[in-house]
């Protein structure tokens, strides 16, 4: 009897285990130094994932209805894009502080650190939609 071949898809089952328990990456300053705050996601094919990109479609898409037909289009992909990682965002630490106001862990709050800081969202966002970020070694 002949040898099957066969596709392993072992190393495929291992990258969705790791996107599901997500990574954590230390935000960097402008000259690639850290700062002292970590932060952590999950995966583009997470659960979390796949679901803070529903939800988010489903508010804009609302946000859109209830807009006046006059009102003009916006880009607001930007926007969407925060609203996802801040879904997908699973914490960090320590609490970050700004203008001496501790900042603690909401998704509300994620969205806003996102909002008002685009150099730790590209950081964050550089990594949370490429798998290759959730490889072992």
């Amino acid at each position: 009897m002949a040898s099957e071949e066969f596709a392993d898809l072992s190393g495929l089952e291992s990258l969705i285990q790791s996107q599901e328990q997500g990574i954590e990456v230390e935000i960097l300053n402008e000259q690639g130094k850290p700062i002292g705050l970590k932060i952590g996601f999950v995966g583009p094919d997470s659960d979390r994932m796949q679901k803070a990109m529903r939800d988010v479609a489903a508010e804009f898409a609302k946000a859109a209805a209830e807009r006046s037909s006059l009102d003009p289009a916006k880009d607001d992909s930007d926007e969407r894009m925060i609203a996802i990682l801040a879904k997908a965002t699973t914490h960090w630490a320590p609490n970050p502080k700004i203008g001496g106001q501790v900042i603690p862990f909401s998704e509300e709050n994620v969205r806003n650190l996102y909002s008002k800081f685009r150099i730790i969202r590209e950081q964050v966002e550089v990594r949370a939609v490429r798998r290759s970020s959730f490889t072992k070694g």
